[in-house]
């Protein structure tokens, strides 16, 4: 009886997730993925590094 009520808790659950996940916006998934470390942001600073080095030296693979 206890294995049938955790396996409904647990289907229950994926289902506030999936309801959850749903009604994100585009901007909270970002944000989201951001936080969990999915989307690896990149600081301004090396960015414009890279940039103003790139611009002197052209692109070089």
């Amino acid at each position: 009886m206890q294995e049938v009520q955790k396996q409904s808790q647990t289907a229950f659950q994926k289902q506030i997730l999936s309801t959850f996940e749903h009604s994100l916006t585009e901007e909270q998934r970002f944000l989201q993925d951001v936080l969990t470390g999915k989307i690896k942001l990149i600081p301004h600073d090396e960015v414009m590094e890279k940039l103003e080095y790139v611009l002197e030296n052209g692109l070089t693979r």
